[in-house]
């Protein structure tokens, strides 16, 4: 396992996260699952506070473990999806609201600090608005929290620009895939401003990794992401893009490489759901960025940009 630094605060996270979404149909397999992605190096974890049984799996998986980073998306106060209208942040994460969450999680998985808390779905509004910089400066501070930074809605790069180029974050968490890999353009300002990259939805929500866009749990929230027109054409190109590939490159491996090349890269959170799912994932980064070739001719899949 290879590590990197995430941003400026101090610590070095392994370039596989596991992405955690609650504890699965097989609770036992999950938290299986989870202690061998430690043991096999993988020392970052991404989650989302309102995910309860997400909590309670990964409270038990770090019991005598100190060495374990948790990048965790506080809950908005006001569910909204963008585009939407504007919705003023001290409505949606008012400073009380952030320490009182943070707390709460750290009191939920026992331990002292989160490496990193990330308000989703930003707005460039909120950057003057609310008191949220101010608590989560103060958090930092008191050693609840490294940092801290945003987490940006699907495609939405734009949103990032601003809040990046001054600097006063600490990392940016963003879409960034071979269909949609618009988030290149944030990474030489947060490489000059030393602002960490989370990449998130890697394999595109699970199509790069299963041909297509299907299959998904009965109540899994993919069902309706990937309607049936869309389910039809993401699964036509990834049986393009697998036909470009040579034989012995799968599309989930090549997804994750892809990723590895982005220079301000801290870290790629992935779903992963059993330790089979880990290994080939740790397989796939062992071998390194992709070369200037292969990413040449994978710009011809960018497809949702």
């Amino acid at each position: 396992m290879r590590y990197r630094a995430l941003g400026r605060t101090g610590i070095s996270v392994s370039e596989l996260a596991v992405a955690l979404c609650g504890a699965g149909d097989d609770p036992v397999e999950a938290a299986t699952t989870l202690a061998h992605a430690f043991d096999r190096g993988i020392n970052t974890v991404t989650i989302d506070t309102a995910d309860a049984p997400g909590l309670d799996l990964l409270g038990a998986a770090l019991s005598g473990r100190g060495d374990i980073h948790v990048i965790a998306r506080p809950t908005s106060l006001v569910r909204f999806d963008l585009p939407s209208p504007h919705v003023p942040v001290h409505h949606a994460y008012p400073g009380a609201h952030l320490r009182t969450e943070t707390e709460r999680l750290l009191a939920a998985l026992g331990i002292e600090r989160l490496a990193l808390l990330q308000l989703h779905a930003w707005c460039p509004e909120w950057r003057e608005e609310g008191d949220w910089l101010e608590t989560l400066q103060r958090l930092r501070d008191e050693g609840k929290i490294a940092g801290f930074g945003v987490s940006l809605f699907d495609h939405d790069i734009e949103a990032g620009v601003e809040v990046v180029a001054d600097g006063a974050i600490d990392a940016v968490k963003l879409m960034y895939n071979i269909f949609d890999p618009a988030g290149a353009a944030l990474f030489p300002r947060c490489q000059a401003q030393g602002i960490g990259v989370v990449v998130r939805a890697p394999l595109y929500y699970g199509a790069l990794a299963t041909g297509g866009a299907g299959g998904f749990a009965k109540g899994d929230w993919r069902n309706a992401y990937f309607y049936d027109a869309h389910r039809r054409e993401t699964a036509d190109r990834v049986r393009r893009l697998e036909a470009d590939l040579p034989p012995d490159q799968s599309v989930a491996g090549t997804a994750l490489r892809f990723c590895l090349g982005v220079p301000a890269l801290s870290t790629i959170a992935v779903g992963m759901r059993t330790r089979a799912q880990v290994e080939a994932n740790l397989q796939a980064i062992a071998a390194g960025p992709l070369d200037t070739e292969h990413l040449a001719a994978l710009s011809r899949h960018k497809w949702l940009i």
